[in-house]
């Protein structure tokens, strides 16, 4: 079973994931091609690839006959994980506690003092105690919990944590201890025993040099308009995200949130799904449609607990605090009190978002999207049975060398261009577009504005703050930065014509905030 697999390989497993936090910078054109997505027989720390070295190498492709075994290679990849988080334990030389004894007093590490004949509450009596009946105590880094594996308890998965709870409480009452501190002395063994679901899903089976990537970029078809190379390399910045998220031992920061837009019901959220194809290690590690709300503590915790968040109704995370919910989403650390915790916990980030839309016009920050990697799609092929404990192990090694999870400038620009084409229709870039000629900019005499006197302009009377916000993100795009008049942010605004401005216009005074 899986505890004494991950007994056995947990030294080794640390140890690789150490080494993804000792990488080193390599040749940009080396890493550049394997970005380029070309078959790779062998990638290690000590033989980094070059353009040449795998120009030379012989093409693998993945044919249907290892599509088909991919099934196998999935069940025996993800049959020790899937064991553990099922909670199952060797058997051999399991009490019995339907009916348990007392174990010997004497056995206790830390003796009664003081005429007392019962066992003091000491994390080392508690640690003895839980071994004596053989239970587990382990701490999730993925899920931020403890998990309690009681030998032979076939209770449902439902209440799990407080029965296994109520069963230590129970055989504590039996030796005679006390319970008080016991949930705290936990978390003190569990974080001595702590495993990574991901990490070891990831490691249990080296790469064995088939590329993967491409036939995984296939599965998504983007629209006519979109560039290939574009979807190819976000689809690989991201997934190699996912790979720091749970390897890198001090956590690391996301760049982008994967966005797939397109129609409803062509399988958007069951390729995120598929992603882990192991469904008990993904009811575990993936949560799909998650309110996300940044400012609410239940919903970050919920965001946190997990490796992959699919955020689900991302118009009403729009409709929060943006910049709130831009700030969480780069984070490289969460802040998360556990259940019998007495204060707030710091930890690394260990989680990557993504997030499926239907509307094509969803984009709502005029200061810019680019966290938002979008990819138009027009079909989705989420049965495709790639095997993805080898997808990741390959983008394992591709992390040892050195590549990157986030775009470069260039392609930043380029994701950029594209997801204009995303943007939310607004009222109010209507109107300032359809005022202004943008052929006048240079021109001499143009007056200056405040963005609110801009929308006073074009009959918006009473502009808010939001609007003024707005107004001056959009003059910012079209007309570069401001210019500081008088101590104030003013733009020269080309109009088209005289007539754009308003005989009735008050303006605002110039002491509005700066945007």
């Amino acid at each position: 079973m899986f505890y004494s697999i991950y007994a056995a390989n947990s030294a080794l497993n640390m140890e690789r994931i150490m080494n993804v936090s000792e990488t080193k910078e390599v040749d940009s054109a080396g890493l550049e091609e394997l970005i380029n997505h070309a078959p790779i027989a062998e990638v290690t720390p000590v033989n980094i690839p070059n353009e040449n070295h795998i120009d030379s190498e012989p093409k693998q492709e993945l044919g249907s006959a290892q599509v088909s075994e991919s099934t196998s290679s999935i069940a025996l990849a993800t049959t020790a994980v899937s064991a553990d988080l099922k909670g199952t334990e060797p058997q051999s030389s399991t009490p019995n506690l339907d009916n348990p004894k007392p174990l010997d007093s004497a056995s206790f590490p830390d003796q009664p003092r003081n005429g007392s004949n019962q066992p003091p509450q000491t994390i080392a009596n508690t640690s003895h105690l839980t071994a004596g009946y053989n239970i587990t105590i382990r701490y999730d880094v993925i899920r931020k919990k403890l998990k309690i594996i009681i030998p032979g308890n076939s209770g449902t998965p439902d209440n799990a944590d407080n029965i296994a709870l109520a069963i230590i409480f129970s055989l504590a009452n039996l030796n005679g201890m006390p319970v008080g501190q016991i949930p705290s002395f936990l978390e003190v063994i569990g974080d001595r025993n702590q495993f990574n679901p991901v990490a070891d899903w990831i490691l249990c089976k080296s790469w064995d040099g088939v590329d993967r990537l491409i036939p995984l970029y296939a599965t998504l078809v983007q629209r006519d308009d979109f560039p290939e190379d574009l979807k190819n390399t976000l689809i690989y910045r991201w997934l190699l995200s996912a790979v720091a998220a749970a390897l890198r031992p001090g956590g690391f920061k996301a760049r982008g949130v994967l966005t797939l837009q397109g129609p409803q019901s062509i399988g958007k959220t069951s390729w995120i799904s598929a992603l882990v194809p192991d469904e008990i290690l993904r009811e575990g590690v993936i949560k799909l449609d998650h309110h996300l709300d940044a400012g609410n503590k239940d919903s970050i915790i919920t965001a946190v607990c997990h490796w992959i968040v699919e955020i689900g109704e991302l118009d009403s995370s729009f409709k929060k605090d943006i910049a709130r919910l831009k700030g969480f989403l780069t984070s490289d650390r969460d802040k998360v009190r556990r259940p019998y915790g007495r204060s707030d916990s710091e930890y690394p980030r260990r989680t990557v978002f993504c997030a499926t839309v239907n509307e094509d016009n969803f984009l709502v920050d005029s200061t810019g999207n680019s966290r938002w990697w979008t990819i138009p799609v027009t079909a989705v092929n989420y049965n495709h049975g790639i095997d993805m404990q080898q997808v990741f192990a390959q983008l394992k090694t591709h992390l040892d060398v050195g590549a990157k999870w986030w775009l470069s400038p260039e392609q930043e620009a380029l994701l950029e261009s594209q997801n204009k084409k995303h943007r939310a229709v607004s009222v109010i870039r209507e109107r300032i577009l359809d005022a202004l000629d943008l052929e006048r900019i240079d021109e001499s005499g143009l007056s200056a504005m405040t963005a609110s006197q801009v929308l006073q302009t074009i009959d918006i009377k009473s502009p808010t703050n939001a609007q003024s916000k707005e107004c001056a993100g959009i003059l910012r795009e079209l007309l570069g930065e401001h210019k500081r008049i008088q101590g104030i942010n003013k733009w020269r605004i080309p109009f088209k014509k005289e007539a754009w401005v308003s005989n009735k216009a008050t303006f605002l005074p110039d002491d509005e905030p700066d945007f």
